[in-house]
């Protein structure tokens, strides 16, 4: 079994729910009062913080497990 960055995860995650749900990375940093640079590095660099992530998770209507691998108990 590989090993999974879970903070990459996460950026891909949100990466795939601002797709979805947005016309622009900029579209959403607005609406989630974020500065886009912030919205970047989340998606390119990984998220590290469970507090950030348990903020998008709400902000999308998502559970919190969506932003972790399967891998992780």
């Amino acid at each position: 079994m590989s090993d999974i960055d879970a903070t990459k995860y996460a950026g891909e995650v949100l990466r795939r729910l601002i797709k979805e749900n947005y016309l622009s990375q900029e579209e959403f940093a607005f609406e989630f009062g974020a500065d886009i640079r912030t919205i970047s590095r989340y998606i390119n660099e990984g998220i590290g913080k469970v507090l950030t992530i348990q903020e998008l998770a709400m902000f999308f209507n998502v559970s919190l497990r969506e932003f972790f691998p399967d891998t992780i108990d």
